[in-house]
Formats: structure tokens, C-alpha cells, sequence
């Protein structure tokens, strides 16, 4: 298990480095839609498996929908921007009318449930990823916040994962992540500290026209680790109401593509947060 976990996850942060050096910003954002679109398709299969029968092509329609409309508005376009603010608004008429018109109501509020907490879930907090590609200064783009966020929060998961096999004893919420210990998360929140401060450090503070310090790499290391650690434990809570082990089987050794975003997907937004808070 040990052995595809460090061979999926090296290949994965390969594959981020390799994009992050050569990929042109809108192949980043394809990327970015597609595994939106994936995390969609195994949130459906969650909920449905929990009871909860989400509506697969209306979550997957109103997704990339929403996704689009942040990444258009996020480039500048005035329509784009009036529309990202009906955003959430617009996603729930659809839903709603979504099961308005089905032919079999017995499960309807079920359905509403699964289908709102779907996009809840993925779209509404995978658009920061967009927000963050498209924080730049004039020539740039942020795909340097990105890397930085990403290794941020997956040095937290490796810290976590290796302190806690090594010493972990006292178990976190062992009724949701049996195998979480409190001793792991300490060491991947002091993991994720040092790996940020050094990245800042590396960065020259700087990325992307954004000036930090050395205070904002300990803060940031704090906060996107905690952050990613309430990520994952929600996804785990979600896997244990529905009664699956991994959200899916795409990835030897890690799951589904929720299985390494699940972190990632509440850390980013809190970067993006943090940034915005210093601006």
C-alpha cells in the first residue's frame, strides 16, 4: 500500500511540476474543470451511495457551468462578473427545476439534498483554484500560488501519514478516520510550516506581484495545513455515511480523484482568503 501511495503521489506532484513549468494558463484550466467534473461524478456516487440520490448531469451541467462563468469572470469580462454573483442563485433554480419535472417525486427532497451538497461541495469551492491562476500581476498569472498551495497542503498529508505511523497513538476521531492520530496531525501541521516558510523563502516572498514575509509563510503553513486536515476529514465523514472505502479507484494506492483533492479543496479557498485579507 505504502509503495503505490509514494509512486502515485511522486508521479501526481511530476505531473504538477510538469505543468506548472510548460502548460499554457488555459490548459491549466482545463485541468482544473476536468477534475472538477471527476470530483462531481464521485460526489454524485457518495451521496447516492448515502441515500442521497444527487442528479448526475444536472450537478455535472450547473459544475461546469459555474466553472466557466469563474473563469471567464476572473479574466476581467464585465458579463462574465455580473453572472459569477447570480452564480449561486442560478444553481439552485436549476436544481430545483431539475427535479421539478420528474416523472417519480418520492425521493425529491433526497435528490435536492445530494444534488445542492454536490455542488456545494466541488464546484462552489474548486472555482478558487481558477480565482487563484488568475491573481497575477499584468505578463503573469498565479500558477505559482497554486504549486505553492499545493505542496503546502500535501506535505501536511505526507507529515501526517509518516508521523502518524511512526509514533501516532491517540486517535483524532476515530468514529470518522480511524487511522488519524492527533500525533500525525501535529507532525503534518509542522511539516506544512517548515515546507511553507522555506517555498516563501525560495519565492523571494514574492509570487505573482504579491509581497510576503516570513510571518505569512508560518501563518499560511498553520492555516492551509489545518484547512487541508478539515478537508480530508470531511471527505472521510462523507465515505463513512456512504459506506465506501475510496471515492473512486482511478488512482493506485490514493482512490479517486476526491481522495487527493479533498484536502486541496478547502486549503485553496483559505489561501485565496488570506491573500485577499493582505491585499
Amino acid at each position: 500500500m505504502l509503495k503505490y501511495r509514494v509512486i502515485t503521489g511522486g508521479t501526481f506532484l511530476v505531473l504538477v511540476a510538469l505543468m506548472y513549468v510548460f502548460a499554457p494558463m488555459w490548459a491549466l484550466a482545463l485541468v482544473i474543470v476536468g477534475l472538477t467534473l471527476f470530483g462531481v461524478s464521485e460526489t454524485v456516487h457518495l451521496m447516492t451511495s448515502a441515500g442521497f440520490p444527487a442528479l448526475k448531469w444536472t450537478s455535472l451541467g450547473v459544475s461546469l457551468v459555474w466553472m466557466l462563468t469563474t473563469w471567464f469572470a476572473s479574466a476581467g469580462d464585465p458579463l462574465w462578473i455580473s453572472m459569477r454573483t447570480f452564480m449561486p442563485g442560478v444553481a439552485a433554480w436549476v436544481i430545483f427545476l431539475g427535479c421539478l419535472f420528474r416523472t417519480n417525486q418520492e425521493k425529491s427532497l433526497s435528490k435536492l439534498a445530494g444534488t445542492f451538497l454536490t455542488v456545494a461541495y466541488v464546484p462552489a469551492l474548486m472555482q478558487f483554484f481558477l480565482v487563484l491562476l488568475h491573481m497575477g500581476q499584468p505578463g503573469e498569472d498565479g500558477r505559482s500560488l497554486l504549486l505553492y498551495g499545493i505542496l503546502v497542503v500535501k506535505s501536511t498529508d505526507m507529515g501526517a501519514y509518516f508521523v502518524g505511523s511512526a509514533i501516532g497513538k491517540h486517535k483524532l476521531i476515530p468514529t470518522i478516520s480511524p487511522g488519524k492520530t492527533i500525533e500525525g496531525v501535529l507532525g503534518g501541521v509542522v511539516v506544512a510550516t517548515v515546507v511553507s516558510s522555506l517555498l516563501l523563502w525560495g519565492y523571494d516572498y514574492s509570487m505573482t506581484g504579491i509581497s510576503f514575509t516570513l510571518m505569512d509563510g508560518v501563518f499560511l503553513g498553520l492555516i492551509l495545513s489545518l484547512f487541508g486536515i478539515l478537508g480530508d476529514l470531511v471527505e472521510s465523514m462523507l465515505k463513512r455515511a456512504a459506506n465506501i472505502k475510496d471515492s473512486g479507484s482511478w488512482l493506485k494506492g490514493l482512490g479517486g480523484i476526491l481522495d487527493v483533492l479533498d484536502s486541496l479543496v478547502f486549503a485553496l479557498p483559505a489561501l485565496y482568503l488570506y491573500i485577499a485579507l493582505l491585499a
